[in-house]
C-alpha cells in the first residue's frame, strides 16, 4: 500500500504529527503494522484528563482502519 496515494494531505499531516514520515513507496505488511503501532503509542501518550486520547482516537480512527485493512 502506498500511503501517499492512499491518504489525503490532511491525513498525511496527522501521520507526520504522530512522528511517521510518509514516503511515496509501497509499504509492506510489517511497515504498515509499525505505523499502526506508532499511531496507537502516540495517542496513548496523551492525557485522559482533558480528553486528548478520545479526541485523537477520533482523528486517527479512519487512518487506523485503513492501515488495518491494508495489513490483511
Amino acid at each position: 500500500m502506498n500511503l501517499m496515494k492512499q491518504f489525503s494531505k490532511e491525513d498525511i499531516k496527522l501521520l507526520s504529527n504522530a512522528g511517521i514520515n510518509v514516503e511515496d513507496i509501497d509499504y509492506n505488511k510489517e511497515e504498515l503494522k509499525k505505523c499502526e503501532l506508532e499511531i496507537e503509542e502516540f495517542i496513548m501518550s496523551h492525557s485522559t484528563k482533558n480528553g486528548d486520547i478520545a479526541k485523537l482516537s477520533n482523528q486517527y480512527s479512519s487512518i487506523l482502519n485503513t492501515l488495518v485493512k491494508g495489513n490483511k
